[in-house]
């Protein structure tokens, strides 16, 4: 029977509920996952499982072709225990309320000028939003470039993101762009550690630079703050379709402030457009869930995908429907789109900013007079997942 890896990079998000289907499995059940035995486990007590720390570690859990490609060696995503604790407080340093606020709002005035610019013009939604969000997030780092330079690097970042679910050209590729992006990073982190360039205090680059990390490992966590930043272009390309798919609520959303129904449709954005669609983990020691027995050393492995799209937790889950979010604030085992589980856990701290510049994205595209002029239909065996052309926005019909 086909390794789930195998079929992942063949079938993508659908991988799983194949796998799932040709197992006679139910939400947890037993497989094998790059030549060994896994259990997929999904929904909130799955997620709940997943993120308990004293049955699950991240070390070793996630193959190295994509822990590296994605997240660099010796990443934040692949520790355990005092060792991520002491990790993720530095991200939570660099990411603390008032920078996230500081990049929101700078980002936000950076795509408000460009959108301002598309009047009468065809755009392509992706691109736009890679050279805004990483051009802004560049500068708030505290990286000494010019515009071109940012501009190249946003793009170099992006190929990274889109290669990782594999593809005989994306997938090489993106691994040259980590090799490129690695040794420029490392680069500015020698740069400052040197004395020759003095950041703002408090900017990413600054505290990377101040940390105990060898000058590799806080390279590759730098990219750690600007690849994810950059990656909410995904979001904010598929928020431009769902837009044009949802014409009363681009009206609603057309206002002079961000509220309340902009982070609801940011959200339903999150929960419908696949990114990952697993997360692995590895047991620590043997336990039952649902009544499947996991050993010791198994690989576990988090149905991301197929949680959020669950009948049973989400009433007509293929549907595009934000009210969902003004009614219910899910749990933190329900809705998984970067993981999921408690704040001082495993769950990504880039998550807060993430939802607030998808919001502030989704205000400001929904006051651009433009239409889609790209396919609607969704790929799910391409990983990520995004139209070919990186959806067209044309000018809208008189």
């Amino acid at each position: 029977m086909t390794d789930l890896a195998v079929r992942l990079l063949r079938e993508g998000y659908g991988a799983v509920e194949l796998d799932r289907r040709d197992r006679g499995g139910g939400d947890t059940y037993a497989t094998r996952m790059a030549g060994r035995r896994a259990v997929v486990v999904r929904g909130p007590g799955g997620a709940e499982l997943f993120y308990d720390e004293s049955m699950v570690q991240r070390t070793g859990a996630v193959p190295l072709a994509l822990r590296g490609l994605l997240f660099g060696r010796g990443a934040i995503h692949g520790l355990d225990d005092d060792a991520h604790d002491r990790r993720k407080q530095l991200f939570f340093d660099v990411l603390g309320p008032e920078h996230v606020r500081a990049l929101v709002e700078s980002t936000t005035a950076r795509l408000e000028e460009r959108a301002a610019g598309w009047a009468g013009q065809s755009v392509r939604v992706f691109d736009e939003l890679v050279d805004v969000y990483g051009d802004s997030v560049m500068e708030w780092a505290g990286l000494d470039l010019s515009a071109a330079e940012r501009r190249r690097w946003s793009r170099e970042l992006a190929q990274i993101v889109n290669g990782f679910g594999g593809g005989p050209r994306r997938y090489p590729r993106a691994w040259l762009a980590r090799a490129r992006a690695d040794r420029w990073a490392r680069r500015h982190i020698r740069s400052v550690r040197q004395g020759r360039h003095r950041p703002p205090e408090g900017s990413a680059l600054a505290l990377f630079a101040a940390s105990d990390l060898d000058d590799t490992t806080a390279a590759v966590e730098l990219l750690n703050v600007l690849r994810p930043t950059i990656a909410v272009s995904w979001l904010g390309m598929w928020a431009a379709l769902y837009l044009d798919e949802a014409p009363r609520w681009r009206a609603q959303l057309d206002s002079p402030t961000t509220g309340t129904h902009h982070v609801a449709f940011a959200e339903e954005v999150r929960r419908s457009t696949p990114f990952v669609p697993v997360l692995a983990g590895k047991l620590r020691r043997r336990t039952t869930h649902d009544g499947v027995e996991l050993r010791k050393g198994d690989r576990i492995v988090l149905d991301v995908w197929g949680t959020d799209q669950a009948a049973a937790l989400w009433d007509q889950p293929e549907r595009f429907t934000p009210e969902r979010f003004l009614r219910d604030e899910p749990g933190p085992f329900d809705f998984l789109p970067q993981g999921g589980g408690l704040p001082t856990g495993h769950r990504c701290p880039g998550e807060p900013f993430t939802v607030l510049l998808l919001a502030e994205t989704v205000r400001v595209l929904a006051a651009v007079e433009h239409r889609v002029a790209s396919s609607h239909d969704v790929d799910l065996a391409r990983m990520p997942t995004m139209p070919e052309d990186g959806l067209l926005l044309a000018p809208a019909r008189k």
